[in-house]
């Protein structure tokens, strides 16, 4: 091979292959409203989850606070009663030391005594404002809406479909027929959360003839309302006062002398002049 043939050689470069941009995956609108409503019923589990949680925590702490104080007031009874029984005993020793003429110990026991009195007062007075001290009142639980309750229990799309329809929770006889669908949806195996399953559930409970019923009957309220407005109205009284003058002439100056010249009267000229304007031959 000569350097000739090597100089001709054309070399042909590869093209670098383009590098495709990937576009993110569109959503349809429906997988949108879709991820939305299990990000809100997510959001609702949590927020009643967190309502429990704090009221429990709450309930909690006031039943500690009230046994708290139930026990300081059974505490302190205990140690009234036991100065009680302790001053009966010391009023005992000290008519017997009186009768036996020990007075030196007659008089510790009276100085026992006095010192007990005055525990006692203190203890009475501690006790009395103890038990007028208003009590930590137990928290009511927060309301519960019977619906979100149940709803709260299930799938997203599932507790959709029971606050579209909220009486099948609300209405003990059709809450049973709700589970007995459901139960028969999944005996002829139909998987739950499937189209194949709300049709078959709506099927057997009439869910979509109860709806069409109630949309007959908004029609049918909305038609008479509108039949209502459509109505003619009332006619006008008729007017008693002066009649309308819809034949009436004004005369000019120039026409009343106009009238005078051809020895006409006034409402003459007026009559011929009206007559003219109806036949379209004076404006």
């Amino acid at each position: 091979m000569s350097d000739n043939d090597i100089e001709d050689i054309e070399v042909q470069l590869e093209d670098e292959p383009e590098q495709v941009e990937e576009k993110p995956a569109e959503i349809t609108p429906d997988e949108g409203i879709a991820e939305l409503k299990a990000q809100l019923e997510e959001e609702k589990r949590r927020r009643i989850e967190t309502e429990n949680r704090l009221h429990q925590q709450t309930s909690v702490a006031a039943k500690a606070t009230a046994e708290k104080e139930e026990t300081e007031i059974q505490l302190v009874a205990n140690a009234i009663d036991t100065l009680n029984r302790d001053n009966e005993i010391l009023k005992s020793g000290y008519e017997q030391a009186m009768r036996m003429g020990d007075f030196s110990r007659a008089a510790e026991i009276q100085q026992e005594m006095g010192s007990n009195s005055a525990k006692l007062l203190q203890l009475n007075n501690g006790l009395e404002a103890m038990k007028a001290k208003p009590k930590v009142q137990p928290v009511a639980p927060p309301p519960v809406d019977p619906v979100e309750a149940f709803a709260s229990r299930l799938s997203p799309r599932s507790a959709q479909w029971v606050r579209d329809n909220p009486d099948f929770v609300r209405d003990p006889r059709l809450n049973r027929k709700m589970i007995a669908a459901h139960e028969l949806a999944v005996s002829d195996g139909i998987a739950p959360d499937t189209d194949a399953y709300f049709d078959a559930i709506e099927k057997t409970l009439g869910v979509k003839a109860r709806a069409a019923a109630s949309q007959e009957d908004a029609t049918a309220s909305s038609a008479k309302v509108v039949q209502r407005r459509d109505a003619a109205p009332a006619a006008a009284p008729v007017s008693r006062g002066t009649p309308s003058r819809t034949n009436a002439v004004r005369l000019t100056a120039a026409e009343r002398e106009m009238a005078e010249m051809m020895g006409m009267k006034p409402e003459e000229y007026a009559r011929n002049k009206l007559a003219l304007q109806k036949e379209g031959k004076l404006q």
